[in-house]
């Protein structure tokens, strides 16, 4: 018992704390300082580039092409004198690098950047004389029994509200160029025979169309 109690002692008084090198770990935590932020940097890039080569080229090539530096990432780090040592940081930089790409992408996709949502066409009317008559809303369609108070063997005035996220460039009405008054895209004195055929362009070349059938 005596010399089991005196091993543990000896045991004890062998065990030395290793000595906390400060300058180590200061070096280290700027190269892994240094390497979040490339890492951020870099997603944020391919984000932009992704979506650039998804409007231009394709979804699947931009996909490739902005998950791409994750392979080579570690060479990358090198270059820049930066590294991550703890397999728990390498999973928390490459986490970090996908949510920042995906998410400037989709940013990168939208307004002001990009536009790819077509124009809006919100109301078209038709002057019966008196009044403007709505025949066609956005939210609820053709109005049927609005076409009946129209004298459509004569030749009428049309309007069309249109909206876009960047800008309207083109509204033609029946392959009639329509004229902006008072926030309406308007054509006058035009013969209609069985439609109504409404084709919108914006800035971006994103085109929608509209058929109202009369007869």
């Amino acid at each position: 018992m005596a010399k089991r109690r005196k091993k543990i002692e000896e045991e004890e008084v062998e065990f030395e704390e290793p000595e906390f090198n400060e300058k180590e770990y200061l070096i280290g935590e700027i190269k892994k300082g240094r390497g979040i932020f490339i890492v951020f940097i870099l997603a944020i890039v391919m984000g932009f580039v992704s979506a650039y080569l998804q409007v231009y080229i394709d979804a699947i090539v931009a996909f490739l092409v902005g998950i791409s530096p994750l392979f080579v990432l570690n060479r990358i780090l090198q270059f820049f004198q930066a590294e991550f040592k703890t397999r728990g940081t390498w999973v928390y930089a490459v986490l970090a690098f996908i949510l920042i790409w995906i998410s400037i992408w989709s940013v990168g996709l939208n307004p002001p950047f990009n536009d790819l949502s077509p124009p809006q066409i919100r109301v078209v009317k038709v002057y019966n004389g008196t009044t403007w008559v709505p025949i066609y809303t956005y939210s609820y369609g053709i109005y049927e029994k609005n076409l009946d108070k129209i004298s459509w063997d004569k030749t009428v005035n049309i309007r069309v509200w249109v909206t876009d996220n960047v800008g309207v460039s083109v509204v033609q009405i029946n392959d009639h160029r329509a004229q902006l008054k008072n926030g309406y895209y308007e054509v006058d004195g035009i013969k209609i025979s069985g439609e109504i055929k409404i084709n919108t362009i914006d800035v971006n070349n994103n085109e929608a169309t509209q058929t109202i059938r009369i007869s």
